[in-house]
């Protein structure tokens, strides 16, 4: 998968119709493929259009308990690269999240622009002090050294450009993996053998996460595709399970009890 142009037409095509930015296209294809979102929800986080005070979308994620604020660039140059100007632009885009007032301000002078209208859905201004603000950059090139100097001063900042598009991107089809296979030393360890029938045997053994995250198909998660259920999304239980993850403490108390 490759997110040069114009290869990412094709990606982006179900969502790149006419009126609409061929980056609000782009970022709700990265919202559903990326966030999980369900295609409705991708379609209503996005505001990309004239008017809209430099902001692309939204997405209230209670997950990690942030207001996510995004931008996104679609270069139609592949090799180019994203310095720091975008991002010190992007700056002043947050900062007008940085208070209720400078919301509300926001609202009222964006007239009829779709952000002003999500804002107010999404109730932003009443639940501002309960969120941290994070802005979130995509784009389909990567960043220099001068944005990554940047980014180093401004956490509150994640930047998502080519290199990482492609790296973590997992595909909704199922791609069925042929031929693979992967060794595991269960020398010394106790295993439980299940015949499923005749010809079938299930092994049930203890393994080393070490080796584990080495199996071909955990990056991508292409081994997972035997799973006819497949990915659930953005339901409660995943939310509470990253939560779960997220909470240092929390796994600090599991270990010690471990």
């Amino acid at each position: 998968m490759t997110v040069d142009y114009p290869n990412i037409l094709d990606l982006i095509s179900d969502y790149n119709i006419t009126g609409r930015t061929e980056s609000a296209a782009f970022l709700m294809w990265y919202l559903e493929n990326y966030y999980r979102l369900s295609q409705n929800e991708s379609i209503d986080s996005v505001c990309d259009q004239s008017g809209d005070k430099g902001v692309d979308g939204i997405y209230l994620n209670e997950a990690t308990n942030t207001i996510d604020v995004f931008q996104t660039k679609i270069s139609q140059t592949p090799g180019r690269t994203i310095g720091d100007a975008m991002l010190k632009e992007f700056v002043g885009t947050l900062a007008q999240f940085s208070s209720k007032d400078n919301l509300q301000h926001l609202v009222d002078t964006a007239g009829d622009a779709q952000v002003a209208g999500l804002i107010n859905r999404l109730d932003l201004i009443e639940k501002l002090e309960a969120y941290n603000i994070k802005g979130v950059f995509v784009t389909n090139i990567d960043i220099d050294f001068n944005g990554e100097s940047f980014l180093k001063a401004s956490p509150n900042i994640e930047f998502v450009g080519k290199t990482i598009l492609e790296s973590t991107y997992i595909s909704s089809s199922k791609d069925i993996p042929i031929g693979r296979s992967a060794d595991f030393d269960i020398s010394g360890i106790s295993t439980t053998k299940y015949h499923v029938d005749t010809n079938t045997k299930a092994i049930i053994a203890p393994i080393k996460s070490t080796e584990l995250v080495q199996m071909q198909g955990i990056a991508d998660q292409s081994v997972f595709a035997y799973n006819v259920r497949g990915p659930l999304g953005k339901t409660n239980v995943n939310k509470d399970i990253e939560k779960s993850i997220r909470d240092c403490n929390g796994l600090k108390n599991l270990d010690r009890n471990l």
